[in-house]
Order: structure tokens, then C-alpha cells, then sequence
């Protein structure tokens, strides 16, 4: 199944993020440079607290993943959805 910006929550979600929260999105969502430091991430070039990354976890807009070993941070179909909302 394809990401939909029409998922009934997406709307909802995407109005009650913080714009942090926003641009953590944004970035998980580009940049495929990525690892974990100490207490946060670094995703390309943004550093990301653990906080932010929590939240967006609850949220199930993020999950945390291991490719080879590696944590990795992806989002989640709701997570797509609402990444390509916030692009419009």
C-alpha cells in the first residue's frame, strides 16, 4: 500500500506538531546518513534529541530499525503520510 495523504489522522497529526518535530521528520525523511550519539541522533547534518525522536516514536511516525547492525531511524507509513503532507 501506497502513502496517502488522505489517512484520517494524518490531517489531524501533522496540525499538532511542533516545528521541530516538523523538521526531525523532514530530515529522517531525506537523509539516509545516520547514527546514533550518545542521548540523540544525527541525521545528515541535524542533530536530533532523544526527546524529539521519542516523541515522533509515540507517535507512530517513527520506528527505529538495525541494518547490519547499524540503528536506524525510518518512518512509518502514517509517518510517510504525513512527511508528504507537510511538503504541500
Amino acid at each position: 500500500m501506497l502513502p496517502t495523504t488522505k489517512h484520517p489522522n494524518a490531517v489531524d497529526t501533522a496540525k499538532r506538531l511542533t516545528r521541530g518535530q516538523q523538521d526531525a521528520l523532514r530530515a529522517i525523511a531525506f537523509f539516509r546518513r545516520q547514527r546514533k550519539l550518545g542521548t540523540g541522533w544525527l541525521v545528515g547534518d541535524k542533530r536530533l534529541s532523544e526527546k524529539v525522536v521519542g516523541r515522533l516514536e509515540q507517535l507512530d511516525l517513527v520506528e527505529e530499525s538495525f541494518v547490519r547492525g547499524e540503528p536506524l531511524l525510518q518512518l512509518t507509513i502514517v509517518g510517510q503520510a504525513i512527511e508528504a503532507r507537510l511538503l504541500q
